[in-house]
């Protein structure tokens, strides 16, 4: 059985990697409900037929007898409150799959997902998530609690009609102020420019980029007032979705919805998204896309994506071994099969025109630009990052996200707004370095 993870969050650091750990010990094996021990079950946010259920095929094909279960959940507030309670609660969930640093932070935190440092430590062909330079798993000290499975690039989509009408030459590297330039222009008709802003302060300050290297809160650093001013500014002047509309119509969770019915002519986002541009039956619609790569800012080029969807063990499972073997397999044999989700596997035998075929779908050039999306999702080789520093990560996230939305909804200044975000964020580090 492998190890719990279930330590205070204080001040993490993941990404510290100590000395190799000694025996793997015998802890957080309990559940208050009986388990089908022949069965392993599967909680991820992907639908089966986007790719889960064909790896899963050939994890059954090559372990006779084991049978495998994929519940998908919604991942949004409410799908993700569903995933936690029934992991707190003892329902039967051997491996889950967690999307967003919050949501891990917390999961981690509360000791949900069992540490696999070990067995990472024993398996020379998972060695890249032992680097802590270019982290692409949760580590802290001996312990690893979750693996990526998919680097996530952001990038920037164009309704091709709306581009051209507009005049704006498809760009293949371009700094914040031709950005601005293109959405200005692109709000026209009735028409807005883009539905939210690419993070300014990301792009600018990379990974880990809320605290300081003295650990403390850098909400004060201009590149985040920049964000909340500018998004402000551009809201009011029409330029940018309403802040009120995007709110009430859930747009974090539904942005596909609005850009398919050209309420908006660009949107940044993550190749998962383009599945919903291959689907006429349920998103018709009779432009195609093209891709360009996420502005840099100041002449910085940090990607607004991340390394994700990271596939953990319930800490509570009593089938961590056979776990253990599934994560294995999913990490290093799913590539091909969740391409047509919008992976961009970390590992697997798959070459870079395979995944674009996979993440395109079929008739691509029906739908997209294909060579601009070859040239940003590859060929420009996006600069990664995975936040590891995860102090009060939730708790931060969620002040964060009250200002900037009285922020956006024009309730209260960006100065005002960013400096209760940084008097907030301070005041949990303090609070969690003194537990």
């Amino acid at each position: 059985m492998l190890r719990a993870s279930g330590r205070s969050l204080s001040r993490r650091q993941f990404g510290t990697l100590g000395a190799a750990a000694g025996a793997t010990a015998l802890a957080g094996c309990s559940a208050s409900s009986p388990k089908d021990m022949d069965t392993l079950q599967v909680w991820g946010g992907v639908p089966a037929e986007n790719g889960p259920q064909a790896v899963i095929d050939r994890f059954q094909e090559e372990h006779p007898g084991t049978d495998v279960t994929y519940t998908p959940y919604v991942n949004d507030d409410r799908g993700n409150l569903k995933v936690n309670t029934a992991l707190q609660g003892g329902v039967d969930i051997d491996v889950f799959f967690t999307y967003g640093v919050p949501n891990l932070a917390m999961r981690v935190d509360s000791g949900l997902a069992a540490d696999v440092g070990d067995l990472v430590r024993a398996a020379p062909e998972l060695e890249m998530f032992l680097d802590t330079e270019d982290p692409k798993a949760m580590i802290d000290g001996d312990e690893i609690t979750a693996l990526a499975t998919t680097r996530i690039p952001q990038m920037v989509l164009f309704n091709e009609d709306l581009r051209e009408r507009a005049g704006i030459e498809l760009p293949t590297q371009w700094a914040l102020e031709e950005y601005l330039e293109a959405i200005r222009a692109l709000a026209d008709d009735g028409k807005y420019g883009t539905y939210v802003l690419p993070d300014l302060a990301r792009i600018e300050l990379g990974p880990n980029y809320r605290l300081t290297a003295q650990g403390d809160s850098n909400f004060s650093h201009p590149a985040f007032l920049q964000h909340f001013d500018l998004a402000a500014q551009l809201i009011r002047d029409g330029v940018l979705y309403p802040w009120s509309q995007a709110l009430a119509r859930q747009l974090e969770a539904y942005q596909q919805n609005n850009f398919i019915a050209e309420d908006f002519g660009l949107w940044t986002t993550a190749p998962y998204s383009l599945r919903f541009l291959t689907d006429q039956e349920e998103y018709p619609h009779d432009f195609r896309v093209s891709a360009a790569p996420v502005p840099t800012v100041d002449g910085n080029d940090w990607n607004t994506g991340e390394y994700g969807a990271f596939i953990q063990i319930n800490s509570k499972s009593p089938k961590q071994e056979l776990a253990w073997e599934f994560c294995r397999f999913w990490l290093l044999e799913s590539a091909q099969d969740m391409a047509r989700a919008g992976y961009i596997s970390l590992l697997g035998d798959v070459d870079d025109d395979e995944l674009l075929d996979g993440v395109l779908g079929e008739d691509a050039e029906q739908f997209f630009d294909v060579d601009s999306f070859r040239r940003t999702l590859f060929e420009d080789q996006p600069r990664m990052h995975l936040d590891t520093e995860l102090t009060a990560y939730t708790e931060i996230t969620q002040k964060y996200e009250q200002q900037r939305d009285v922020c956006w909804l024009l309730e209260r200044s960006p100065e005002k707004a960013i400096d209760t975000v940084d008097k907030n964020a301070q005041a949990l580090i303090d609070r969690f370095e003194e537990d």
